[in-house]
């Protein structure tokens, strides 16, 4: 029965590898990497079902193509043959916490090794340290003798990783003599062997799939017969570098507060200077993930990439959620019903709804009137009472119409009565934020070969069993906890946080925290160790900080911002990308 269960799960993904897409998704400078339910085993199954949940990944081959999360890579080669090489190798890549974890699903049909090399089928990979050392992770079938298995190889930290695979019926390692039915494999590396102790670092990597075809263990690889083709994400050897970004924590604080809220939409109460958030939006290191598309230009850039900051407070058990958001194109999305704003997910306490059962909070722009703030909502699901919400528009911001020039974003207050949905206070409450992004979509403008179709999800974006089959819902805590709220302001460790959005264009927020007062010098370098900029370089009190760097004057690459305060010095890379 389990090897029932395992074939049929392989036969789910090569029927996936057939599917023809339209959109162009071709390699991406990043990954966001998202947060697995549970540890993973790592036996090559793949039976987990964070492997089948819908997140970004890369598919490597010559007849690779891109599609909704799929992303193609940066190049390849065929090393030995030019004959056309069908072989589809899915690479998906999620984290728990410092745990990396990557699985390979290939439709291969001759596995085995480069002749008598040290190569074969699979991944060869390069992975940077915190301190920037690469060092080389290896889980392919190079290894001799009828049928083997595969091997996992490093020269890096000792325990700092290890790999399976599973062959599927059909497949025989080293054996030319038949048609093999492909493999799937699965590897972790532990990234705290490596030196990272940030919560969601970005991490520099070079992936490369091996596929060499139609030979056996004890042939001249460079002799007559067999073919090899490779395809590679970032570089072949390592010489260039792509980043994972480790993201999405499944778990946000909503701190307590004896105040309440009064419904405006401007987030001026003081509770909100101390509330826990997260960023939602592209490049985000605590969004899930997200969607873009330019229908007719799919080779359209992106480039009002807007951040919505989204908070959490609760007073009892009413949740209070404030949005902000730097929006330069507040509007509806003219040939349909999406808009701008906040569209929640919300669940009864130990319940995960059906589609039919879904229950949805929306604060969106929905009215097309030039000016008009968001429309509160809610749908049949929801009990009549249980939330409410209000928007407000900062001065510059004229809604549903381009010809004002640049808005000025917007905020957002909505409160829910979590009591409704069968919650105490102390619990947990399982969510999705999904905040939508539509651009030059107002109706004064509105071409489809102009606007941006762009939402960028904590959780999940649809709650479907078909479109996304396992829910990434992620849970807020009614914390137990007053004091947070008003010591937050004093921080209790140095902290340099990573920048945001990143990449970006052209400008970008980064924030630090001190806990004593001291002489600040936060700078900006290039790749050559050039000083480019000096943000701060003065004495300041405790506490945190938020400084946004311009980049308007320099070109595409990558940078690093380094702060230095007393004895404690952070630097960190962030991309520039135009």
């Amino acid at each position: 029965m389990y090897q029932l269960f395992k074939t049929i799960l392989l036969l789910i993904f090569l029927s996936m590898l057939s599917i023809t897409y339209a959109q162009s998704h071709s390699d991406p400078a990043y990954l966001q990497i998202v947060s697995a339910e549970k540890p993973i085993t790592i036996d090559g199954v793949l039976d987990e079902t964070d492997w089948l949940k819908r997140y970004d990944y890369l598919v490597f081959g010559k007849e690779a193509l891109p599609g909704d999360v799929t992303y193609t890579v940066t190049d390849s080669a065929h090393v030995k043959g030019e004959n056309t090489d069908s072989t589809l190798t899915f690479v998906k890549i999620i984290h728990d916490g410092l745990d990396l974890y990557i699985s390979l699903q290939s439709n291969d049909k001759s596995v085995g090794k480069f002749g008598n090399s040290w190569e074969g089928d699979g991944l060869f990979m390069k992975i940077k340290s915190a301190s920037g050392i690469p060092y080389e992770y290896k889980l392919f079938f190079n290894q001799g003798g009828v049928d083997p298995d595969i091997a996992f190889e490093t020269n890096g930290p000792e325990g700092s990783g290890e790999g399976a695979a599973w062959k599927a019926p059909g497949t025989v390692v080293n054996d030319t003599t038949q048609i093999d039915s492909g493999y799937t494999a699965e590897m972790v590396i532990h990234l705290d062997k490596l030196g990272y102790t940030d919560e969601h670092p970005d991490v520099e990597v070079a992936i490369n799939i091996f596929d060499p075809d139609g030979y056996t263990d004890d042939m001249d690889p460079w002799g007559t017969g067999g073919t090899y083709f490779k395809s590679w994400w970032g570089s072949e050897w390592g010489s260039e570098f792509r980043i994972l970004r480790l993201a999405d924590p499944t778990l946000v604080n909503a701190y307590k507060t004896d105040e309440t809220i009064t419904l405006d939409g401007e987030l001026t109460e003081d509770f909100w200077a101390y509330a826990d958030s997260i960023v939602v939006g592209k490049g985000s290191s605590t969004s899930t993930g997200g969607y873009y598309m330019q229908w007719t230009h799919p080779t359209n850039v992106y480039d009002d990439m807007s951040m919505a900051t989204v908070k959490f407070i609760h007073n009892g058990t009413d949740l209070y959620i404030g949005v902000e958001s730097n929006d330069s194109s507040v509007c509806k999305w003219a040939p349909g019903w999406e808009a701008d704003g906040l569209f929640l997910w919300m669940t009864n306490k130990g319940e995960i709804p059906d589609p039919g059962s879904r229950m949805e909070i929306k604060n969106m722009f929905f009215d097309a009137t030039e000016g008009a703030k968001a429309v509160f909502e809610t749908n049949g699901n929801v009990p009549s009472g249980a939330a409410e919400g209000a928007c407000y528009l900062p001065e510059g911001t004229v809604t549903h119409t381009e010809s004002n020039g640049p808005d000025a974003g917007y905020s957002l207050e909505v409160v829910v009565h979590t009591d409704m949905f069968g919650y105490q206070d102390g619990d947990e409450i399982n969510l999705s934020v999904v905040i939508w992004d539509l651009d030059y979509a107002s109706a004064d403008v509105w071409t489809d070969s102009t606007a941006d179709y762009a939402p960028n999800w904590w959780g999940t974006q649809w709650v479907d069993t078909n479109f996304e089959k396992y829910h990434l819902y992620r849970k807020v805590l009614l914390a137990n906890t007053t004091d947070i709220v008003k010591t937050n302001s004093i921080a209790n460790n140095y902290i340099l946080k990573q920048n945001y959005p990143n990449p970006f264009n052209p400008t970008t927020t980064i924030n630090f925290s001190i806990p004593q007062e001291r002489l600040v010098t936060l700078k900006v370098f290039d790749v050559l160790g050039q000083e480019i900029a000096e943000l701060i370089n003065e004495v300041k009190k405790a506490g945190s900080y938020k400084v946004t760097f311009d980049a308007s004057n320099l070109t595409t690459g990558m940078y690093f911002y380094k702060l230095e305060a007393g004895d404690f010095s952070s630097t960190k890379k962030m991309l520039l990308i135009k």
